[in-house]
């Protein structure tokens, strides 16, 4: 993996670091891995973005892999929400918010399900796309321009989505419960923090769901 590729996902790591104010949380590069490891790991990696994981009981090992075509858009500037760029941040979004949490979860001691995996993950694309034009984006336009932002996340996010997956298998069936889970919970957020502006109160919600437990998080219907 380029150091250009590891970059773009070491600046969404830090994005998310700082918005969860995760301590701890070791860095991607190291664990970047290439489409051969994904396929020689029994992995598809056509489907641009995996996470390999390997729990021997003792040990855990990690790998990810991001679609290169994916970050070689994203190391060159641009606008988040534009049509094409949008899809590739998301995949690479999506991949460093699986390590994350992962870590995050393991450091202490703790498992986690795909499907909690899934759910967390959809979450941190809608709030960390929201957030990424900072303070300014409310100081220098209002509220107006931070509602319409979340409105067109979670339509492009929770309404537009394509999942891979035949209807019907185990994975289809998972990550149309975890984008169910993540539309009601960011619908939540929207109503009860970005129509009135609260970026801080935003942010302290966001940090609370983090650390929430498997129960509380599943059942929050």
């Amino acid at each position: 993996m380029s150091d250009p590729h590891a970059e773009v996902l070491g600046a969404i790591q830090r994005d998310l670091v700082a918005l969860y104010d995760l301590e701890d949380s070791p860095a991607v590069a190291p664990f970047l891995c290439e489409a051969a490891d994904v396929a020689a790991a029994g992995g598809d990696p056509s489907r641009g973005e995996v996470l390999l994981v390997h729990d021997d009981g003792e040990h855990v090992d990690v790998g990810l892999y991001v679609a290169p075509a994916a970050l070689e858009l994203l190391a060159t500037a641009g606008d988040l929400l534009a049509p094409g760029r949008f899809d590739a941040w998301c995949l690479a979004a999506e991949g460093v918010s699986h390590f994350c949490y992962l870590s995050f979860r393991h450091t202490g001691g703790d498992s986690v399900t795909q499907l909690e995996l899934e759910i967390q993950a959809e979450v941190d694309k809608y709030a960390a796309a929201l957030l990424a034009g900072g303070p300014e984006l409310l100081a220098g336009y209002g509220v107006g321009l931070f509602l319409a932002r979340s409105r067109d996340l979670r339509r492009r996010l929770f309404v537009e989505q394509e999942l891979l997956d035949a209807p019907g298998s185990a994975e289809h069936d998972r990550y149309l419960h975890a984008t169910s889970v993540a539309a009601e919970y960011t619908g939540g957020l929207e109503r009860t923090f970005v129509r009135r502006g609260d970026r801080e109160g935003l942010v302290r919600e966001l940090r609370r769901y983090y650390r929430a437990g498997r129960t509380a998080k599943l059942g929050r219907r």
